[in-house]
């Protein structure tokens, strides 16, 4: 068996020849990934924790419910129906940015989206998402119909590609704190209750 020490950086235990070759460090301290690896090692603990919570289950249940009932959508209480559009919002500009959220079926929801951001009082983040509704439909209302939605996208092109992107750092940005919002939102409506 071979003999072992700890790394002069971080304490793992090493081989020793290992640590000859790297002037006492493990791989990867020596390789300067050793911070990347203990970031996801702690950003894994906290998604481990987050999938046991009621609002982990809450989220799953709203998609489960929207997406394989019969009704789906419909079928939501009004306050559910404004949490799962606003949470569509901020993950698809999240993911994919405003052209994302307009190209996927999430912006069925746009009207639910833009009431339930009146509601929480996010003036800003409802600003940005009625900037980017204009820069696409102009004063045409949002169609609820994903193919129709993606013929406006494809004949705008690349027209308001410089804008959007703004409008999308301006969101990510977070300037009313959506995350804190809907928190209160679902206390308040005990959303997370029985989860």
């Amino acid at each position: 068996m071979s003999d072992r020490v700890p790394c002069s950086a971080c304490g793992a235990s090493i081989l020793l020849s290992t640590a000859e070759r790297n002037e006492g460090l493990c791989m990867p301290c020596k390789g300067g990934y050793r911070k990347s690896i203990e970031a996801s090692k702690v950003r894994h603990e906290e998604e481990k924790k987050y999938r046991e919570t009621a609002e982990h289950k809450h989220w799953l249940w709203l998609v489960n419910q929207v997406h394989n009932t019969d009704k789906g959508f419909a079928r939501l209480t009004r306050e559910n129906q404004l949490f799962f559009a606003t949470n569509v919002v901020i993950g698809e500009v999240y993911n994919g940015g405003f052209d994302q959220y307009f190209h996927n079926s999430s912006a069925d929801y746009f009207h639910f989206a833009v009431e339930a951001l009146t509601k929480l009082k996010a003036s800003k983040s409802l600003a940005l998402l009625m900037s980017a509704k204009a820069l696409i439909f102009g004063d045409l209302e949002v169609p609820s119909n994903t193919s129709e939605r993606r013929k406006v996208l494809l004949a705008q092109g690349e027209a308001h590609q410089e804008e959007l992107n703004k409008l999308d750092k301006e969101f990510w940005a977070d300037p009313d704190q959506l995350s804190e919002r809907m928190t209160r939102y679902a206390e308040e409506h005990g959303l997370h209750k029985n989860f």
